[in-house]
C-alpha cells in the first residue's frame, strides 16, 4: 500500500461527479416520489433542523447588531440552557451550515435538505482525493467512492444525523496528511486537518483522533519501522497536534466543560455489558453486505456493496502485501465483538459502534485494490472466492430460515453476480471487464439504497416526515391555541404525557423555535444538576437527553416549573389525566368522524391554571440538605411549595420549614396486592409465570362504618395518587425456563381448542423469539392502570445505547382524583422474579397547598426581563430570605444585587438562587460560558504560534529557493 503524491488526472472528479449525481438523483428522488422530505422524524425534526434555524437567526442578529453581543443563554431552550452547549454539538463546527446564511428564512428547510446531498458529495470527493494518491484508474476510484458513501451507516445517518457525514470528509484528509508527515513532507496539511477535526465536533474529534493514532501505529509497525527519522517525524506530529489543539481550544474547552457537567457524565460503562447478546453475533456476518438493513444493532452498521466480501478475501489472501489493511480489518473484527470497545470510542458511555464509520475508508480502498488486481487474478484466488462464497452462503441461508430477513436476498444476488463477473474476467479476459464490475458495484449500491428506503421494503422513507410536514408542525405546534397568549417568557407550557399526536410517529420534544417556552426539551447535552434533581424526585420519564418530559403530569412539579398552560388532544392516551388546578380554557373546533364514531373525533384543548409558580421568586422558609435527603420522592416534590432547600452554610437567619407539616401533606394509603388468580401476594417476592397474570392493587380506604368512611373520604379528597416504587430488582428466567413456561401457558390456553396446540412448534416459536430479542435480559416494565390511563416504570434494554439507564426506583403518578379509586391494576411486562418496595401515597392539593402557592406568587421577581446573557428584575422583601427559581444552576452564572457582586447559590439542589437581605433590590443574573475565556486565550496563543511557524516556514522556503 504505497502512497504517491504525483498529480492525477482531473477527469477523475468529473467522472465521480457524474456518477454521484446520477445515483443521488435516483436515491434521493425516491424520497421525493414517495412524498417525503429529508427530515428524520426524531433527531432531525427535533434537534438538527430547529437548532440550525435558531443558530442561523442568532448569527444574523449578531451580524446586524454586534454591539448586543452573542447570546450565551436562552430561556426558550428547555428550562433555560447554555446556547453554546446546544449549538456546539450540532452546528457551530459544521462549515456547511453557514451556507444557510445565504438563503432567506423561508428556504432554510430546503437548504437543510440540499446540504445533506452536498455533504455526501464532498465526502465522496474526499475519498476520490485520498484514493487518487494510489495507482488506481478513474473507474476504480469512482466504484470505491460508491462503496465509501452508500453503505448502511450513511444511508441511515445522512438523513437522520446529517453532521455525521462530516467525519467521512475529514478522516481521509487526516490519514492523507499523516502519510505526508511519515513520508517526510510538510506537516501543514496535518495541522489544518487536525484543526478542522477538533473544531468540527468534540465527539467525532475524540473518535477520529483514536482512529488516527491506530493508523499511525499500524504504519509504523508494518511500513516505516526501520525507515523513519523518528525525532523529526514526531516533532512534526507534536507541532501539528499542539497548534491545532490550541487553535480549537475556544471551542474544545467549553465543550469539555459542557460534557463533564451534563447528564451524560457518570453513565454506566458499556451499559453494563461484558459481551453482546447472542443475536448480535449471529447477525454480524450478514451485516457486512446487507446494505438494505435498517436494524443494525449497537450501531454495527456495515452494509457495504457485495463486492466488499471478495475484497476482504483478497486482502487476507495477500496479507503480506496489504499488512495495514489486514491488520485494520482484523482489529475491527475483534473490536466489534467487545462492548467495552464501543463504549471507549463513545466516551465511556453506551457500547455504540459508531467508530465503524472509520472502517468505510479501508473497505472502499480494499475494493479498489481488488478491482486493480483483476487482470492478474490467479486460479488459487478464484478458488478461494468460490469456497468463501459457498461457506458464507450456507451460513446466511441457514440463518435466514431462523431470522426470515428477506433483505439479504438482493445482497446475495449481487454477491453471486460479482463472483460471476470475476470468474468471467478470469476465463475470458475482456477489455471492459473492470468497467463492467465497477458498473455492477454502482448498481449494487443503488439497489441497496432503494430497497433501504422504499416503503414496504426497507421502509426507511416512512421514518421521514411527509413533504412540508416540518413546516406544518412548526407553524401549528399548538393548533393555533397559542396565538392569543401574552408575555410568553414569564411562564412555561407543556403537553399531557404520551398524548400529543401529530401523526407520522412525530413527537414534540422541543419547542421548534416557537414563541412559547416548552417544558420538555431534547438535547444531547443536558444540565447534570437538573438530571440529578429529576432522579431525586424519581421522574419516570427521565432520560439523559430528555430529563424532564412532561414530569409524568405531576401537579406540584408542573406548578414549580411555572407551567401555566397545558395542551392536549381528545381520544389520545391520558387525555383526562390532568394535573390538579388546570381548567379548560380554549379549544379548537371538533372534527367529527364521518361514520359518527366519537372515538375517532379530533380536537385540541388548552388548559390553564392560576397555581403556577413565578420562574423566579423569594422564600424565607428553608429545609436543610440533611432533611431533604430523608424525604421520600413525593415529600421532596411537595416540599417545593413549603420551603426552599439550601446548603447548611446558607441557613443562618432563615426560618426552618416545618417537616411535621410536610408529613401531614403526604399521606400513606394502605393497600393489598392481589393476583388475578385470587391469591394475596407481596411486591417484595413477586413471581410471574403466566403472561396473562396481572395484579390488583386494592386500596384499603373503604369502611362499613359511615362516619369512618366520611373521614376517609375527607382525608384523601382532592389528592394526587403516587406509587413510590423503590429497590427494584428483576431476575428473568433462564432461556430454558422461559421457553418451558410459555410452552406450558400456551398448552393451557383454553381458547385454542382441543387441537389448536402444537408443543414442538410452540417451543421453537418462543425459542426463536427470545434469541432474536436477546432474552433473557434485564429490561422490564411495571405498568399501572387506572380509569385515567396507564403509567409505567421502564427498564430499557442494554441495546438501547444512548437511552439506556439503570432503573431501581420510580414514582408513578396515577393521577389527580377528587375521590380516590378503590383499586389499580399492576402489570409486570415480562415473566420473571420481581422484588420491589411499594408505598402508595396521596398528596392533598387544596387548602394548605393553595395557601403556600399564593404566598409564593406574591413574592415573585417583578419586571422579569430576559437578555442575551441572563435576566434581571426587582423585588422587595421584609426579611432575609432566598431568591430561588426553576432556572437550572450552572457554574457559568454570576449575580449582582443593587450593582454589587453577590454569591450565586444552588437552591432545591439544582436551581439558580442567592441569599437576599431585606429591602428593595435590583437583581441581575449574567451567564458566561464556562471555559470560553480560557479557551480564547489558548486560541490566541495558538494563533501567535501559528504566525511564528508560518514566518519560520517562509524564511526556510526563501533560503531553500535562493
Amino acid at each position: 500500500m504505497q502512497f504517491s503524491f504525483k498529480r492525477k488526472n482531473p477527469r477523475l472528479y468529473l467522472s465521480y461527479s457524474l456518477a454521484f449525481f446520477g445515483l443521488a438523483s435516483l436515491i434521493y428522488g425516491l424520497y421525493l416520489i414517495t412524498g417525503h422530505q429529508l427530515v428524520w422524524y426524531i433527531d432531525a425534526a427535533n434537534q438538527h433542523l430547529p437548532i440550525l434555524e435558531s443558530y442561523r437567526q442568532t448569527l444574523l442578529d449578531f451580524i446586524h447588531h454586534p454591539s448586543a453581543g452573542f447570546p450565551t443563554w436562552s430561556p426558550k431552550m428547555g428550562l433555560g440552557a447554555d446556547t453554546f452547549s446546544v449549538y456546539s454539538y450540532y452546528v457551530i463546527g459544521d462549515i456547511f451550515d453557514y451556507l444557510t446564511l445565504l438563503v432567506p428564512a423561508s428556504k432554510v428547510v430546503l437548504a437543510y435538505q440540499v446540504l445533506i446531498i452536498l455533504r455526501m458529495y464532498c465526502a465522496g470527493l474526499a475519498f476520490c482525493f485520498f484514493a487518487s494518491h494510489f495507482n488506481f484508474r478513474n473507474s476504480t476510484i469512482v466504484a470505491g467512492a460508491a462503496v465509501y458513501l452508500f453503505n448502511a451507516f450513511l444511508l441511515y445517518a445522512n438523513v437522520a444525523h446529517p453532521f455525521f457525514i462530516i467525519p467521512f470528509i475529514i478522516f481521509p484528509l487526516v490519514i492523507w496528511a499523516l502519510e505526508r508527515v511519515l513520508m517526510q513532507k510538510s506537516a501543514w496539511p496535518l495541522l489544518l486537518s487536525f484543526t478542522w477535526m477538533l473544531a468540527n465536533n468534540f465527539y467525532f474529534a475524540f473518535m477520529l483522533g483514536i482512529g488516527a493514532i491506530i493508523y499511525l501505529l499500524l504504519r509504523l509497525a508494518f511500513t516505516y519501522k526501520n525507515k523513519l527519522n523518528y525525532l523529526k517525524t514526531f516533532g512534526k506530529l507534536a507541532w501539528a497536534s499542539l497548534i491545532s489543539l490550541l487553535l480549537a481550544a475556544a471551542l474544545l474547552l467549553p465543550e469539555f466543560f459542557a460534557v463533564t457537567s451534563s447528564t451524560r457524565a457518570g453513565s454506566a460503562f458499556a451499559n453494563g455489558l461484558k459481551v453482546y447478546p447472542l443475536y448480535y453475533y449471529l447477525t454480524l456476518p450478514g451485516q457486512l453486505i446487507n446494505g438494505a438493513n435498517r436494524d443494525f444493532y449497537f450501531w454495527s452498521a456495515l452494509g457495504f456493496a457485495s463486492i466488499s466480501f471478495y475484497a476482504l478475501v483478497y486482502v487476507f489472501s495477500y496479507r503480506k502485501k496489504y499488512p495495514v489493511l489486514t491488520a485494520s480489518f482484523s482489529l475491527g473484527f475483534v473490536m466489534f465483538l467487545i462492548p467495552a470497545v464501543g463504549a471507549l470510542f463513545n466516551g465511556g458511555m453506551s457500547p455504540s459502534n459508531r467508530w465503524s464509520l472509520m472502517l468505510c475508508l479501508p473497505m472502499a480502498l480494499a475494493v479498489c485494490f481488488l478491482l486493480e488486481a483483476l487482470p492478474k487474478l490467479d486460479y488459487r484466488l478464484l478458488k478461494r472466492f468460490v469456497w468463501a462464497t459457498l461457506i458464507y452462503s450456507i451460513y446466511l441461508g441457514g440463518y435466514y430460515f431462523f431470522d426470515s430477513d428477506k433483505r439479504i436476498f438482493f445482497p446475495l444476488l449481487f454477491l453471486y453476480a460479482s463472483l460471476g463477473v470475476i470468474s468471467w474476467f478470469y476465463f475470458k479476459p475482456a477489455r471492459f471487464s473492470q468497467q463492467l464490475l465497477s458498473g455492477l458495484i454502482l448498481l449494487n449500491v443503488l439497489v441497496n439504497a432503494l430497497y433501504f428506503e422504499a416503503p414496504y421494503a426497507g421502509n426507511y422513507s416512512n421514518e421521514l416526515l411527509p413533504k412540508n410536514a416540518y413546516q406544518k408542525v412548526q407553524a401549528n405546534s399548538y393548533f393555533g391555541l397559542d396565538q392569543d397568549l401574552k408575555d410568553p417568557l414569564t411562564y412555561r407550557v407543556s403537553t399531557i404525557s404520551n398524548n400529543y399526536f401529530f401523526g407520522s410517529n412525530f413527537d414534540l420534544y422541543n419547542a421548534l423555535n416557537g414563541r412559547l417556552a416548552l417544558l420538555n426539551s431534547y438535547y444531547s447535552l443536558q444540565n447534570n444538576y437538573l438530571g440529578n434533581f429529576m432522579n431525586d424526585l424519581q421522574n419516570t420519564q427521565y432520560e439523559a437527553t430528555r430529563p424532564i418530559g412532561q414530569v409524568a403530569d405531576r401537579t406540584v412539579l408542573n406548578n414549580f416549573f411555572g407551567v401555566r398552560y397545558l395542551f392536549s388532544q381528545i381520544n389520545q392516551p391520558n387525555a383526562n389525566k390532568l394535573p390538579a388546578g388546570y381548567q379548560l380554557d380554549k379549544l379548537t373546533p371538533k372534527v367529527t368522524d364521518p361514520n359518527h364514531n366519537s372515538k375517532n373525533d379530533t380536537q385540541a384543548r388548552r388548559y390553564v391554571t392560576n397555581n403556577n409558580f413565578p420562574l423566579v421568586y423569594w422564600q424565607d422558609q428553608a429545609f436543610s440538605l440533611k432533611q431533604y435527603r430523608q424525604f421520600s420522592p413525593s415529600q421532596k416534590e411537595r416540599a417545593l411549595a413549603s420551603g426552599v432547600v439550601v446548603a447548611n452554610s446558607q441557613l443562618a437567619g432563615l426560618k426552618s420549614a416545618s417537616t411535621k407539616q410536610l408529613s401531614s401533606q403526604v399521606l400513606e394509603v394502605p393497600y393489598q396486592l392481589i393476583s388475578s388468580r385470587g391469591n394475596l401476594v407481596s411486591s417484595q417476592d413477586l413471581l410471574k409465570q403466566d403472561a396473562n397474570e396481572s395484579y390488583q392493587l386494592v386500596l384499603n380506604i373503604q369502611s362499613a362504618d359511615k362516619q369512618v368512611q366520611k373521614k376517609l373520604d375527607q382525608l384523601y379528597a382532592n389528592s394526587e395518587l403516587h406509587l413510590e416504587i423503590t429497590d427494584i430488582s428483576y431476575q428473568p428466567f433462564s432461556l430454558k425456563e422461559q421457553v418451558k413456561l410459555e410452552q406450558r401457558n400456551n398448552n393451557n390456553d383454553l381458547t385454542r381448542g382441543i387441537i389448536g396446540t402444537n408443543s414442538a412448534l410452540t417451543k421453537y416459536k418462543y425459542f426463536r423469539y427470545h434469541i432474536l430479542k436477546g432474552s433473557p435480559d434485564e429490561s422490564f416494565a411495571l405498568n399501572v392502570t387506572s380509569n385515567l390511563g396507564t403509567e409505567k416504570i421502564s427498564q430499557p434494554t442494554q441495546a438501547a445505547t444512548s437511552f439506556y439507564k439503570v432503573v431501581k426506583n420510580g414514582t408513578v403518578n396515577v393521577g389527580y382524583f377528587t375521590k380516590l379509586p378503590t383499586s389499580l391494576t399492576l402489570t409486570p411486562s415480562k415473566l420473571g422474579h420481581y422484588h420491589f418496595k411499594l408505598k402508595v401515597v396521596a398528596l392533598p392539593l387544596q387548602g394548605q397547598y393553595l395557601k403556600e402557592v399564593s404566598r409564593i406568587q406574591k413574592h415573585g421577581l417583578q419586571n422579569l426581563t430576559f437578555t442575551t446573557t441572563g435576566f434581571k428584575g426587582q423585588i422587595t422583601t421584609k426579611q432575609i430570605g432566598i431568591l430561588t427559581s426553576s432556572i437550572p444552576y450552572s457554574r457559568g452564572w454570576s449575580a449582582k444585587v443593587d450593582g454589587h457582586k453577590a454569591k450565586v447559590i444552588r437552591t432545591n439542589t439544582a436551581f439558580l438562587g442567592l441569599k437576599l437581605p431585606k429591602g428593595h433590590h435590583q437583581i441581575t443574573f449574567t451567564y458566561q460560558i464556562p471555559g470560553l475565556a480560557l479557551g480564547k486565550k489558548l486560541s490566541l496563543i495558538g494563533l501567535i504560534l501559528l504566525g511564528l511557524s508560518l514566518a519560520i516556514s517562509l524564511i526556510k522556503w526563501r533560503i531553500r529557493h535562493n
